[in-house]
């Protein structure tokens, strides 16, 4: 009897373990459980004749890894970028990225949220982003502001969002959106000109990042003596499946 009673008490704690493993760590929106990997499409439209940019990309969990006297959360893309994440009573940030070049991380100067508590409507925050999908196409094509550092205020605007992607239909889900903008020079006429940008995420509970849209002078572009300078679009970023 006291046999059985043991085997059921192992079960028991047994199960209990599988349990305690299975729920998000770090935030229900923004889970960082080792293993847990998020497969997404993403698709970059340009305006004017430049042709549509199809793309795949995968997120892993790495687990928590030291790197120091510090212990983070590593999230592996398919591209070999690594970043390092933490989470306390004030949120997901990242506080570090190393890239495939790098033999060891290199820390941001502050902490860069993911999702900034409470988790509710009209909690905001500013973070530094850069332009990814911007091309300067006069005289030649190159991609502008590489080095830029762009403040972009973020906000959650939702918490009820229904949101249909490949990998499926996910209701109550938290919507942040973003808006920024940077100041480039164009030629010796014209000077400098700001350029917009726009995001917007949906995050879903139990899964994470569901949805991303980025907008950089989307459905414009700037003209000077009928020649376009740059060029915008926009990417959309969608879950095509997640394992946990």
């Amino acid at each position: 009897m006291k046999k059985i009673n043991c085997i059921l008490l192992t079960l028991l704690l047994v199960f209990s373990l599988v349990s305690c493993s299975d729920k998000p760590v770090g935030s229900e929106y923004f889970p960082l459980n080792k293993g847990w990997s998020w497969t997404y499409k993403s698709t970059t439209d340009y305006d004017g004749e430049l042709e549509t940019i199809k793309t795949e990309l995968t997120i892993t969990n790495l687990g928590i890894k030291k790197s120091g006297k510090k212990s983070f959360f590593v999230r592996r893309t398919s591209s070999n970028i690594d970043y390092y994440h933490n989470h306390d009573e004030s949120g997901v940030y990242r506080e570090a990225l190393r890239t495939v070049v790098e033999s060891k991380p290199r820390m941001d100067r502050d902490k860069r949220y993911v999702l900034k508590l409470p988790l509710e409507v009209g909690t905001g925050w500013r973070e530094i982003s850069r332009p990814l999908i911007l091309l300067r196409v006069y005289p030649y094509r190159v991609r502008v502001g590489k080095d830029a550092q762009v403040p972009i205020n973020y906000q959650i605007e939702s918490m009820t969002e229904t949101v249909t992607v490949p990998a499926g239909t996910f209701e109550n889900c938290i919507k942040v959106a973003g808006e920024g903008s940077f100041t480039t020079y164009t030629d010796s006429v014209t000077g400098e000109k700001e350029i917009p940008m726009y995001v917007e995420e949906w995050y879903a509970p139990g899964v994470g990042l569901i949805k991303q849209i980025r907008r950089e002078l989307d459905g414009d572009m700037i003209d000077i003596f009928n020649t376009p300078i740059f060029i915008g679009g926009n990417t959309v970023l969608e879950l095509k499946s997640f394992k946990n």
